[in-house]
């Protein structure tokens, strides 16, 4: 009699032995179609360059223009104290309201201080000063980060002023805010969006190299020879994703290192944590590339509807650039369904905080979950396009 194991294993390897063909016809065929194979490869890298120099949310140089009334020590002075760094460049010092419209409505300028006549005698005289600022709030987010630098170098400035005054122990009490932010104190824009740009670029090369993967079957009409076969549904997916998936994995180290050596982003948690996380969530994007392939007649339409359904989704709702909790309550409920809010959150938690798996247990539930339902849905579609 057979013991239930030796069953159990002859099944296993025979299952193998129908994948491995599958799997070596996709090698066959990605290594065959090198422009491809150069695509799916280094394009993530060139994206990454792209993305992580031009999304950019740091405001620097921002072009500015003087109209000092007062003409004094005390109002350059403080001029200089606003205008002494790398977010503000003075292009042009003006004598009217006209030469400020001017600039500011061709784009010349972005920012305009106006600092009044008697600048200098209210300042001797310890009386308040308002001088005006005009800002261009075409650019609503630029307007607000200028906003900010103006606050921080004014309240710079008057505490230095109030220091002069009140020297050593005279009976004067500031209250003095000292900021420390976590995991990102220089604020740089990069330590933010490469993380995000990870899931994004991953998320769309997998889903279109699947899905041109599966719909290149179509257009060879060798579907119906699959049909015949004796090959399971899970045995094809399995056998069909094998190449995508380890050219997606390739790509994400290649990113890692891409932005590793120019934008400094190294990864604080741990590499074998983030790896799980990183394949889980990549077949995930696979299981979406087949439900394109299933609907897609050609691989042009299979490219086009990828597109769609990744692009804006990964974009929109999974928080790369746009914080999920500004949004209105039923995108916040739309986001749930988008796998890569919950690999960002993941990416984010082991690359810049270094956290661990007590931390980010949740999304790890919910990308199985997504993968599951995925994988089941294309399991039951295939079975209703002919596959037993």
């Amino acid at each position: 009699m057979n013991h239930p194991w030796k069953n159990i294993l002859n099944k296993i390897t025979a299952s193998i032995g129908r994948i491995v063909p599958i799997a070596k016809k996709e090698f066959i065929q990605f290594t065959r179609d090198r422009r491809s194979l150069l695509v799916f490869t280094f394009v993530p890298m060139f994206m990454l360059i792209l993305f992580g120099y031009a999304l950019n949310l740091d405001v620097k140089h921002v072009p500015t223009i003087i109209w000092d009334q007062s003409n004094s020590s005390l109002s350059r002075e403080f001029i200089q104290s606003i205008t002494d760094n790398e977010y503000f460049d003075i292009v042009k010092k003006v004598n009217s309201y006209n030469d400020i419209e001017y600039l500011i409505n061709n784009g010349s300028a972005k920012v305009a201080f106006i600092l009044p006549d008697d600048f200098d005698k209210k300042i001797l005289k310890h009386e308040n000063v308002q001088c005006q600022v005009i800002l261009d709030g075409s650019e609503s987010n630029t307007a607000s980060s200028i906003i900010g630098y103006i606050n921080y170098y004014t309240n710079n400035y008057n505490l230095k002023k109030v220091k002069e005054e009140f020297p050593g122990d005279l009976p004067f009490a500031s209250v003095e805010l000292v900021p420390r932010v976590w995991y990102n104190p220089e604020l740089k824009t990069a330590n933010f969006f490469v993380p995000g740009l990870i899931a994004f670029i991953l998320m769309i090369m997998a889903v279109i190299a699947t899905a041109l993967s599966m719909v290149r079957e179509k257009e060879r009409n060798t579907v119906e020879q699959i049909i015949v076969s004796p090959i399971r549904m899970y045995e094809l997916i399995i056998g069909k994703l094998s190449a995508p998936s380890l050219i997606a994995l390739i790509a994400a180290v290649l990113v890692l290192l891409t932005g590793w050596v120019l934008f400094g982003v190294s990864v604080k948690g741990n590499l074998i944590l983030l790896l799980i996380y990183t394949i889980v969530f990549l077949f995930t994007a696979l299981g979406v590339g087949i439900l394109v392939s299933v609907v897609s007649s050609s691989q042009q339409v299979a490219f086009f509807i990828s597109v769609i359904v990744t692009l804006l989704p990964t974009l929109v709702f999974s928080g790369f650039i746009f914080p999920l909790k500004s949004m209105p309550l039923i995108l916040q409920y739309i986001s749930n369904i988008i796998s890569a809010k919950y690999y960002l959150t993941a990416l984010r938690g082991i690359i810049l905080k270094g956290v661990g798996f007590y931390y980010l247990w949740e999304q790890m539930v919910y990308l199985l979950i997504f993968l599951v339902v995925i994988f089941i849905v294309s399991v039951i579609i295939l079975k209703k396009r002919g596959l037993s």
